[in-house]
């Protein structure tokens, strides 16, 4: 076998172990998440947000904006910033998450963009 082909072969191979750690490392990120989204501790959540916020694919990305947005707009764990908070939902938006397009094409037009909902949502 020439030796591109035995590269080749040992490509296929690392790209096959690679995807499967990926995976992995995925569905961890993902457990993180609904766990620290289920929590009652808004802070505690709110800081692992931003930690966490430019790992993982876009999908993953997309929630925890869209997360930390909610949090910002109602002041859940962190100071409450309006505009960061809508920056963020915004962000998640051109990632393609619906809810936060819907929240954009709900709650877009109003001053707070949203607020007064975004406790409800997040049972504050």
């Amino acid at each position: 076998m020439p030796n591109s082909a035995q590269a080749y072969c040992k490509y296929l191979e690392a790209r096959k172990l690679f995807k499967a750690e990926e995976a992995k490392y995925l569905l961890v990120l993902f457990e993180l998440l609904k766990s620290v989204s289920e929590e009652s501790d808004y802070k505690n959540a709110f800081v692992t947000y931003d930690k966490i916020k430019d790992e993982g694919n876009d999908n993953f990305k997309y929630q925890v904006k869209f997360k930390m947005g909610l949090h910002l707009l109602a002041g859940a764990g962190c100071k409450k910033n309006i505009d960061k908070g809508y920056k963020l939902i915004i962000e998640a938006e051109r990632l393609r998450f619906y809810p936060a397009k819907k929240w954009n094409q709900d709650h877009g037009e109003k001053n707070d963009y949203g607020t007064i909902e975004a406790k409800k949502l997040l049972k504050i």
